[in-house]
């Protein structure tokens, strides 16, 4: 998530009281992993990620937020247990592999080294070194989170590292991410975005994928300076979910010059707020089955997917400027759309609707037959 001079740590966390998400709350929750996504104790779940919060302000804080999963790679002088301790009743805890046999509550899974690529590992070494296999019968599940460099186009692409590389390390884990940021790349096109998702999609194979998103400038002096919008932070987490992701993470670490394990405006922590609490309303759709849809203009990136009876359609305009589109989704019945968050419907004819787009919105339709 960091270059390689920065030590990172990586935790999945999740919100429950008595129950997480629909999963019950054990001294270990069973979890596995499908093509379609997480599933921890009897439910689908979408995890929403924050990485390295060790501390239990931090932990809460996620809890507010609505964040499910906590992934800890390194906190420094806090054992696992501790760590277990410091998020049982508010987050669910993905721990370093190299602590795979601690238990207790909460417990979901283990994750591998941060950008296994540029830290000197290759698959082969990282699998004979941690010789924890996915689809482990302890019934707990393995994170991996790569680079962006598999992304064939500048300034993404590594030079080092082939594409196919990157498919390898994810095919280790249950799940696996990766980390682009293209506003940390100073690039204001957040298409990529989606065709990084997609592109690491293939390469994941039946592996689920999800990716983290920027919450702002990791350092100060990162591309003059610039601040992230609201609109910019909810058009990168569904880009990512119109490209196939079956979870998202939040990076919030910042070097400024120290480091902050969470450095977030209050404008963005509002927007992850509100995007944390649609993708609770929609999970049915975000872990359904993937059907047929499309649109009449490139600058529309979309998925559409069918799940708790229902099918759903998530859009997103990738243009800083008004536009209109048509969307195609066969699924679709001929009648009306209900769009989530927004009080209006839209008519349904020939399984197409037509809508308006702002600057960067995202439009969420569902369907109930």
């Amino acid at each position: 998530m960091r270059k390689r001079s920065l030590v990172l740590a990586a935790a999945l966390a999740a919100t429950f009281g008595t129950t997480l998400a629909g999963a019950s709350v054990q001294a270990t929750a069973h979890a596995s992993a499908t093509a379609r996504g997480l599933i921890v104790g009897d439910a689908r779940f979408f995890p929403v990620m924050l990485i390295d919060q060790c501390a239990p302000a931090d932990v809460a804080r996620g809890k507010s937020l609505g964040i499910n999963l906590i992934m800890n790679e390194s906190c420094p002088g806090i054992g696992p247990l501790q760590q277990l301790a410091t998020m049982r009743g508010s987050a669910l805890a993905v721990l370093p592999i190299a602590a795979a046999k601690a238990r207790g509550a909460g417990l979901v899974g283990w994750t591998y080294p941060d950008e296994p690529e540029n830290n000197g590992w290759t698959p082969a070494s990282l699998a004979k070194k941690l010789p924890y296999r996915r689809g482990n019968t302890d019934g707990l599940v393995t994170f991996m989170t790569t680079g962006g460099g598999f992304l064939r186009a500048a300034p993404y692409a590594s030079a080092q590292t082939a594409p196919a590389v990157y498919g390898s390390f994810a095919r280790l884990a249950d799940m696996a991410g990766f980390d682009l940021y293209p506003l940390g790349h100073c690039q204001s096109d957040l298409t990529a975005v989606y065709n990084a998702q997609r592109a690491f999609v293939k390469l994941a194979g039946s592996t689920p994928t999800f990716q983290w998103i920027e919450t702002g400038p990791i350092k100060p002096t990162y591309c003059g300076g610039f601040a992230m919008t609201p609109a910019e932070l909810s058009a990168e987490v569904w880009l990512a979910v119109a490209g196939g992701a079956r979870g998202i993470g939040y990076f919030t670490h910042t070097w400024s010059p120290n480091h902050q394990p969470f450095d977030v405006s209050p404008g963005i922590q509002t927007a992850m707020t509100q995007t944390n609490a649609l993708l609770s309303s929609v999970t049915p759709g975000l872990l359904g089955t993937t059907v047929a849809s499309s649109a009449n203009s490139p600058a529309v990136k979309l998925v559409a997917r069918s799940g708790g009876g229902k099918t759903y359609v998530f859009a997103v305009n990738t243009m800083r400027s008004d536009m209109k589109a048509a969307i195609q989704v066969p699924a679709l019945s001929n009648g009306s759309v209900t769009v989530l968050g927004e009080d209006r419907t839209l008519p349904v004819t020939n399984h197409a609707l037509v809508d308006h787009f702002g600057p960067l919105q995202v439009n969420v339709y569902v369907q109930t037959p």
